[in-house]
């Protein structure tokens, strides 16, 4: 495997439901054919996929000792995540989010009051050598880090010489999106955000210029347009991509599908051109499965595509 990277983030079960007969009401049932348990949480999926590609993963977060949280341990090892860090909390309930997927978009319940209670004090950076990057996930979702994010990093600068750092802030579940977090942009060097998120992360009407603002704090900024492609910007110019064919089925952790595509790329030292077109592959790729993560069968498909970009 091609270099060590470490996921300091949200972890839980989704339980995805698909090819629903309709949209949910108050006091209706509705139908639907398919669903699948997989790993959950911006930071599982992240980690799972990231660590299928290639890159030795750690995980960091913080579950129950129940059967989802047995369910999780087992199915990150299966990917090759190490999870000797994960913390496990014997009277609490690991996460859960039901995913309800259409076609235009989704529909999320969660329930990860666990998660919230995650902090500095639970990271444990003693015997993790010689980590290369730091992936932060859901900055929204996991408030008990936020008082604690500048502190942390300033830990882990003094410990890994040359570390870097991304982002992924995903949804704000309270819909304030607080401008706190331009106290931790500066020390951000890849920020992964979905159009929804620039927009209302930035307080600007169009993407272009919510583009431009976080290029000011960041040096490397990538917002998922989803059917769109993507555009991103860094110190050397501005980057569009349109998006892949796909047949359609679930859209959940299509973003951090697209994330460990970008940080497998660089991490491999493959600039970034390449990085955001293996990042487009994974991101569009993983729709055609169930479950953010899915099934090995899919990483067969998505590495043979990875393969030709990098041979060009």
């Amino acid at each position: 495997m091609a270099g060590k990277c470490l996921v300091i983030g949200d972890l839980n079960i989704d339980l995805v439901i698909t090819e629903i007969s309709g949209t949910p009401k108050l006091g209706a049932e509705i139908a639907a054919k398919n669903h699948f348990l997989d790993i959950g949480g911006s930071g599982g999926v992240f980690s799972a996929v990231l660590s299928e590609l290639g890159i030795n993963t750690y995980m960091i977060s913080k579950i129950g000792n129940d059967y989802f949280g047995d369910f999780l341990k087992e199915k990150l090892e299966d990917y090759g995540v190490k999870i000797n860090k994960i913390i496990i909390e014997s009277d609490k309930e690991t996460g859960v989010t039901i995913s309800l997927p259409y076609t235009e978009d989704k529909i999320q319940v969660s329930s990860v009051e666990l998660l919230k209670s995650f902090n500095i004090d639970d990271i444990v950076l003693e015997g993790l050598d010689n980590i290369e990057h730091v992936h932060f996930s859901s900055y929204y979702m996991m408030t008990g880090l936020h008082n604690g994010y500048l502190e942390l990093i300033d830990n882990i600068k003094t410990q890994y010489s040359g570390i870097t750092f991304s982002m992924d802030t995903n949804d704000d579940p309270e819909n304030k999106w607080g401008k706190e977090i331009y106290n931790i942009l500066p020390n951000i060097d890849i920020f992964l955000v979905n159009k929804k998120e620039a927009l209302l992360i930035t307080g600007e009407n169009n993407i272009d210029d919510a583009l431009i603002e976080l290029s000011k704090i960041v040096k490397t900024v990538i917002i998922k347009l989803g059917r769109n492609g993507y555009i991103a910007k860094d110190l050397d110019g501005i980057y569009k991509g349109s998006a892949v064919k796909v047949n359609f089925k679930d859209s959940t952790a299509a973003g951090d599908n697209f994330d460990a595509g970008f940080i497998y790329g660089l991490m491999s030292g493959l600039g970034i051109k390449k990085s955001l077109e293996i990042a487009n592959i994974c991101g569009g790729k993983s729709v055609e499965y169930l479950g953010g993560v899915g099934p090995k069968e899919k990483f067969i498909l998505i590495k043979k595509l990875i393969e030709k970009v990098i041979l060009i």
